[in-house]
This record gives C-alpha cells, sequence and structure tokens, in this order.
C-alpha cells in the first residue's frame, strides 16, 4: 500500500532528525578523540607555573608544530633559559572556539588543577563566533539586538553540528573573513578581501559587537577578580592578528582597571613592515616565527614587571 504524502513527508523529517543526532554524537566523540591523542601539557612538578588562557592562538594553530612552537611552549623555553635555578612550565587549555563565558565557567577548575602563579589572558575574539553558554544578555539592555535573534544563537551554538554547518560555510567561500590587521601583503588573501562578518551585521545589527566586547570586558574582568582572590597574578594581552570592534581596546582598559600588565600584541604586529611573514596562510593566526616575537612580548612584560623574582 503505497504511504500518503503526509506519512513520507513525516518518515523524511524523522530520518534527517535522526542523522543529525547521529552525526552530534558522532563529532562528540571524535572530540574526545582529539583530547586523547592531543593531550594537555602533563605536570613536571615546577616551582614556578603559568596558565595561558586562549583558544587556538594560545594551542599554536598555524605554526609548523603547534605542540612545540606555540606561544607557551617558546615562552616557557625563554623564562627557563633566563631563570636556571626555576623550574618554569606554561599549561593551557586545547578547547578551540571558546568564548569569554565558557573560559570564565572553567576557570576555577584550571586553578584548582594547575595552581598557577601568574594567568596570562588573551581571549574574547570568538565571542562572536560561539555564543554557547554566554553571558551576553547581560548587555542587550537597549535591545538594539532582537533577544529571540541571541537566545537563538545561544542555543545553536551548544551542538556541533551546528558549529560544523558554520565552519563549511567558511571553508567553502560562502562567505569570507577580514581582520584589522592590514599588512600590504595580506590583500592577496581571498579570506581578507570581503568582511564575512558584515554577514552578521546584516542579521543582528552592527550592536553585535558592542555587545560582544562588553562582554567579554566583564568576563575578563571576572576573571581577574577570581585569580586576585586567589593571589595570582594576571597579564592581559591582545591579539597578534587583531580583532573587530575594538577588543584591544577593551583588554588594555581592564588591564589599566585592575592595574594588571598589558602586552599590546596588536599593535606590535601591525607596526612591523613585513608583518605578513609572521602569519600563517589565513591572514590571523602566527606562524611558528610569530608566536616567537609573541613568547617575546609576553617574555619581556614579564622581565620588566619583575614578575618572576
Amino acid at each position: 500500500m503505497a504511504l500518503s504524502k503526509k506519512r513520507r513527508v513525516l518518515y523524511i523529517f524523522a530520518g534527517v532528525c535522526m542523522s543529525l543526532v547521529i552525526l552530534e554524537l558522532a563529532l562528540r566523540l571524535l572530540g574526545s578523540g582529539y583530547k586523547l591523542i592531543y593531550r594537555l601539557p602533563q605536570d613536571k612538578g615546577a616551582d614556578y607555573r603559568i596558565f595561558c588562557v586562549g583558544e587556538p592562538s594560545t594551542m599554536g594553530v598555524g605554526a609548523a608544530d603547534p605542540r612545540k612552537q606555540s606561544y607557551p611552549r617558546q615562552l616557557e623555553s625563554m623564562l627557563n633559559s633566563r631563570f636556571p635555578g626555576r623550574k618554569i612550565q606554561c599549561f593551557f587549555d586545547h578547547t578551540i572556539g571558546q568564548n569569554t563565558s565558557e573560559i570564565l565557567i572553567k576557570l576555577p577548575s584550571y586553578i584548582q588543577k594547575y595552581r598557577p602563579d601568574l594567568v596570562i589572558l588573551m581571549t574574547g575574539v570568538n565571542n562572536w563566533w560561539n555564543m554557547d553558554k554566554c553571558n551576553i544578555f547581560l548587555f542587550n539592555k537597549d535591545k538594539r539586538v532582537s533577544d529571540l535573534a541571541l537566545r537563538t544563537r545561544v542555543f545553536m551554538d551548544q551542538f556541533r553540528v551546528w558549529k560544523l554547518f558554520k565552519w563549511l560555510q567558511l571553508s567553502l567561500g560562502f562567505y569570507k573573513e577580514k581582520w584589522n590587521i592590514g599588512w600590504p601583503e595580506a590583500l592577496d588573501n581571498r579570506r581578507l578581501v570581503q568582511d564575512g562578518m558584515d554577514k552578521l551585521e546584516k542579521k543582528y545589527g552592527n550592536g553585535i559587537w558592542r555587545i560582544c566586547n562588553r562582554l567579554a570586558g566583564y568576563d575578563i574582568s571576572e576573571m581577574i577578580r577570581i585569580c586576585q582572590a586567589n593571589h595570582i597574578r594576571v597579564m592581559i594581552c591582545s591579539y597578534p592578528g587583531g580583532a573587530k570592534g575594538r577588543l584591544a581596546e577593551v583588554q588594555g582598559k581592564m588591564a589599566e582597571k585592575y592595574g594588571v600588565p598589558f602586552v599590546d600584541n596588536e599593535s606590535y604586529f601591525k607596526s612591523l613592515s613585513n608583518a605578513g611573514a609572521y602569519f600563517y596562510s589565513d591572514g590571523w593566526h602566527p606562524n611558528e616565527k610569530g608566536y616567537a616575537l609573541v613568547a617575546g612580548n609576553i617574555y619581556d612584560c614579564i622581565i620588566d614587571n619583575k614578575l618572576i623574582e
């Protein structure tokens, strides 16, 4: 007996839903496998411990060998050479694409696990991309961006399938990104020619950047409070590749407000005449030479502020 049209549609819908559920579970399992392969730095019993808070640019994405050439690894080597009588180790998380609210939630457990003497904060750039678990509703008081639109984004961003769909949009060229770094050679990079984030502005309005960066300021402020309550020193860094919406200004203001050192990587890299030589082909993540410069900037800040005696 032939199936009715309504029943066929129902079966197709159920099949699509089941496929999405299976794909979601598979992606979560792959994520667990990734963490098993790329293990977190093992505690070596260091007497001075640094926890580097961030995302792929902290993990070393863009370097030829991220596990050895990320800025935390290179910073660790520099500091151990400078202080041969000390055993210094840098720790970091391997979570890709997390926003500041997710990091804030995890920070107490990081502190308990790694017992850092210094926490380095280079975070905030993913707040527009990933709104899972974020505190963004605290900063939409004037309703320039629809609460319903934001709630939909927050809900969708908890699913791996949705994040995969967004990455596919980016990688297949349906929209392209442009960042603030702006060296002449970067004009040849397709991803820097057209600003893909205009798509987000069209959907949510240009108030989205103000809200995302106010969120970053709030979350960074809370991270500093947690660290200081635990007698942990803090340093804030801007991104070498820059970030839209004047995120570096927000980071700098938080550093000034709480009296903590600020490393302005964004301004430093913009001042380089050959900045393109220090970035991966995506035009935003540093390569191994770029991470060496980031590590050097942080190293200088540690020495200048006598953070290690």
